[in-house]
């Protein structure tokens, strides 16, 4: 339900992780289904962060829910070496997760985009574990559709989008960057500015005014998303639906559609 509008947006400065006529490093790094992916199996993804628009910078957590498969001690997650890792936690504990869970940080090693992660216990096949996974840094503006961009819209108002199929979605969050295995299910947590809106995947699950200046937008995803379909979508939004009778005329989950507001015209009455 969105109109088409021009953007502007900043050159990009950076350069994609890895694109070369023959197979880099890199590359076999992220399309190969190596010992340390296909040891274990996601179950579910909770991504939490914080999207500053002036700096454009994003900071947060991915809580990864996953089952191994074989007995090991490392797995492997992808996230772009331009962002940093702040700190890896092993929690063990929450729902159907199993193992100690010492809540301290763990080691890890990064590649080429790669980070091998390594737990100080043999985790056992069949067993759910959950890590905690800290980050931040300003992802890149490259490739055909812009991967992670900060942009403005017509009137000068911050418009960031995400889209990442063939740069990968660690491009700007954490995660297994692989298609072959997709989390059952996901929710998504993204603090931005108060004049803000944020439409993600899935179900609208509610906002909080966080007090600080920031809303929480959480949506709730209730079925396998693979990576890269993963998405922001921030900017002056309006959302607005319809009944006739008692039949809704919007059959999305939410029963919600956004649409972008134009030049300043104010808010609808909701």
């Amino acid at each position: 339900m969105m109109g088409s509008f021009s953007m502007e947006t900043a050159s990009p400065t950076l350069v994609p992780q890895a694109l070369s006529a023959f197979p880099t490093h890199a590359n076999l790094l992220r399309g190969e289904y190596g010992r340390y992916r296909a040891n274990n199996d996601l179950l579910f993804y909770d991504l939490d962060i914080r999207v500053d628009p002036e700096k454009k910078v994003i900071s947060g957590r991915n809580t990864i829910r996953f089952k191994m498969l074989k007995d090991d001690t490392r797995i492997q997650l992808d996230l772009y070496d331009n962002l940093k890792v702040d700190k890896i936690v092993f929690t063990g504990k929450g729902q159907r997760a199993e193992g100690k869970g010492t809540n301290a940080s763990l080691k890890y090693e990064r590649d080429s985009g790669a980070v091998f992660i390594d737990f100080p216990e043999t985790l056992k096949a069949g067993r759910t574990y959950l890590i905690d996974f800290y980050y931040s840094g300003t992802p890149q503006t490259i490739g055909r559709f812009g991967g992670f961009t900060f942009g403005r819209d017509p009137v000068g108002r911050s418009w960031i989008f995400t889209a990442c199929e063939g740069e990968g979605a660690s491009i700007w969050w954490p995660n297994k960057d692989q298609w072959k295995d997709e989390v059952e299910s996901m929710k998504i947590s993204v603090e931005i500015p108060n004049n803000l809106t944020d439409v993600s995947n899935g179900k609208f699950a509610g906002k909080t005014d966080l007090h600080d200046g920031y809303t929480r937008w959480d949506w709730l995803v209730q079925y396998p998303i693979n990576n890269y379909d993963v998405s922001l979508n921030i900017g002056n939004y309006v959302h607005f639906d319809d009944r006739l009778g008692d039949l809704s005329l919007i059959s999305m989950p939410c029963r919600k559609i956004w649409r972008r507001r134009k030049n300043n015209s104010p808010r609808p009455k909701e």
